[in-house]
C-alpha cells in the first residue's frame, strides 16, 4: 500500500469575523415589495487576507442554500420563517446576478487582501405579486460559501 499527497500552503486566509457573516434588512413594508418587487441592496463583503498568488491566481465562489420553488437562482427563507413569498437574491456590486448554488466568475488575486464585495436584496416572488398573496413576518435565510482556488 502506498499513499502519496501534497502539503501545501493556504492561497488566502478568511478572518474569524467573515466566517459567520449576518446581514440585516431590517423593516420591509409589504407596500414597497409590491410597488418594487425588491427591496434596495444591502452590501457585504467577504475578506481573502494574506493572498499569495504563486499558490493561487484566482478565485471563485460559490453561495449554497436551499433555492426558491419560484426564483430558482434565489435563496429561500428558511421553514421557520413567518414571512412568506419572498426570497433572497446575490449580485455582484454591477449587478450581475449571481445565483445560488452555481460558481461565480473567477476573480483574480493579488497579493495581500483581496476584499469581495456583493449585494443581496429581498425579491417578491411573482405568483404573489399576481395574487397580492404576501405574508408579512419575521424571515431567516442560511447559505454557506465555498471558495474555490485555481
Amino acid at each position: 500500500m502506498h499513499f502519496s499527497g501534497a502539503l501545501v500552503a493556504e492561497s488566502c486566509t478568511l478572518p474569524e469575523s467573515d466566517q459567520d457573516i449576518h446581514l440585516d434588512f431590517g423593516t420591509i413594508t409589504e407596500k414597497a415589495l409590491y410597488q418594487y418587487h425588491r427591496t434596495k441592496n444591502q452590501p457585504f463583503t467577504i475578506h481573502l487576507e494574506n493572498c499569495n498568488p504563486a499558490i493561487a491566481e484566482t478565485v471563485n465562489i460559490t453561495f449554497e442554500g436551499a433555492a426558491d420553488s419560484e426564483l430558482t437562482d434565489s435563496l429561500s427563507l428558511d421553514a421557520g420563517s413567518s414571512a412568506q413569498g419572498v426570497a433572497i437574491g446575490l449580485e455582484r456590486m454591477d449587478g450581475t446576478p449571481l445565483p445560488i448554488n452555481k460558481p461565480t466568475p473567477y476573480f483574480q488575486l493579488t497579493s495581500g487582501n483581496n476584499p469581495l464585495t456583493f449585494n443581496a436584496y429581498i425579491q417578491t416572488q411573482p405568483s404573489v405579486i399576481t395574487n397580492e398573496s404576501l405574508k408579512v413576518g419575521d424571515f431567516t435565510a442560511t447559505s454557506s460559501f465555498v471558495l474555490d482556488y485555481q
